[in-house]
């Protein structure tokens, strides 16, 4: 991902939690990525550690319930995906 990208995703006009939960997970690690190299410069741009708590946590959310926006879209039709399953207790 290039400087041109990771700006279009730190543009104060886009909400992190939607953009997040609308990409698929290939993208969301390349934006984890982007993000990480970005905040490791000397002067990273201001809301770049939100997006990127953000995307980690929207990645964790997927690995432990198995959820991604096309399960989520099919569970909202009715056929069965597996957004919405509930995480066992450890």
């Amino acid at each position: 991902m290039n400087g041109e990208e990771l700006a279009r995703h730190l543009d104060e006009s886009v909400d992190p939690a939607e953009a997040v939960a609308a990409m698929s997970e290939p993208a969301l690690a390349e934006l984890a990525d982007a993000l990480y190299r970005h905040l490791d410069t000397p002067s990273p741009a201001f809301g770049a550690h939100s997006w990127y708590a953000q995307v980690r946590g929207e990645l964790r959310l997927r690995r432990l319930t198995g959820a991604c926006p096309e399960a989520a879209e099919s569970d909202e039709q009715g056929t069965p995906g597996s957004a919405g399953r509930e995480v066992p207790a450890s």
